[in-house]
């Protein structure tokens, strides 16, 4: 983008705010988050939709998908200058000849400055996607790309019993990065399903919102369950406050198999046919 563009900003003037609802390939993307050196989906946008305003444009995600993390429904929100002439209802077809071809904007709508794509969300909807294996395989030539491999002596009984330990409201600083962990890492599960798909599951994760990576390394030690390499009581002792015994460091799943499916908000929702005007 030209420099004078980068170097107006919308410090000042009348704005209008405008909500996003994005797909996206996150297999070659270095996730959502801006970063100076490497392909994002938050930068791609700003940059796609700075040089239409011309102006710098800031968007805001509904929360930060990790490299190599996948969407069917992200949700975002950026604020454009009135003199904006694109109406909003247009705007997803004209970014998405700007866009590369693993982004795309599937409907954008006009929102009042009320609404945030992170702070009004009730919940989120996760999936993650395994491609059953037989023993002599690690990868399949013809699976899904957007898939984790899982054996076919996969125990889902036993997996699916040891998810019930996850419902409700638990600390899960154990289940995340401890680098980045925040100083609250109490956080609630709402929903945790197993669905039998061909030639597959697919693990469902729902609830108001997750730690980093905290998804993934959930299904990671479900895996571990499921295979028989770990008990289902490990996880208990993880999910209790304070130190638990000592234990082996839990795997997250590869980040190709995990998308964002659906971004909630009830009443608030701007993509919901049933609360547009």
């Amino acid at each position: 983008m030209p420099q004078r563009t980068m170097d107006r900003t919308l410090k000042g003037m009348g704005k209008t705010r405008v909500a996003l609802l994005l797909a996206y390939d996150g297999r070659a993307l270095s996730g959502w988050q801006v970063q100076p050196k490497d392909r994002t989906v938050q930068g791609l946008l700003e940059e796609a939709l700075g040089s239409l305003a011309k102006v710098r444009i800031r968007i805001t995600g509904a929360g930060r998908t990790d490299a190599g993390v996948s969407a069917w429904g992200q949700v975002a929100h950026a604020d454009l200058p009135e003199e904006f002439s694109i109406p909003h209802d247009r705007l997803a077809r004209i970014l998405n000849t700007r866009l590369p071809p693993e982004i795309r904007v599937i409907e954008s709508r006009s929102v009042p400055e009320s609404f945030h794509a992170r702070h009004s969300a009730t919940g989120k909807i996760y999936k993650y996607s395994f491609r059953l294996l037989p023993e002599t395989l690690t990868r399949h030539p013809l699976a899904d790309p957007f898939s984790g491999p899982l054996h076919a002596d996969f125990d889902l009984e036993r997996a699916a019993e040891a998810s019930r330990a996850f419902i409700g409201r638990h600390d899960f600083r154990h289940f995340s990065v401890a680098s980045s962990c925040p100083e609250d890492p109490v956080r609630s599960i709402t929903g945790l399903f197993w669905e039998p798909v061909p030639a597959g599951l697919s693990l469902w994760i729902t609830g108001p919102g997750f730690l980093h990576r905290m998804v993934r390394m959930i299904g990671g030690i479900l895996k571990e369950v499921g295979e028989g390499r770990r008990s289902s009581a490990e996880i208990a002792s993880l999910l209790r406050p304070g130190s638990p015994p000592p234990f082996r460091p839990i795997t997250p799943l590869p980040p190709e198999g995990l998308a964002l499916v659906r971004v909630l908000y009830g009443h608030r929702d701007p993509f919901d046919p049933r609360f547009q005007s």
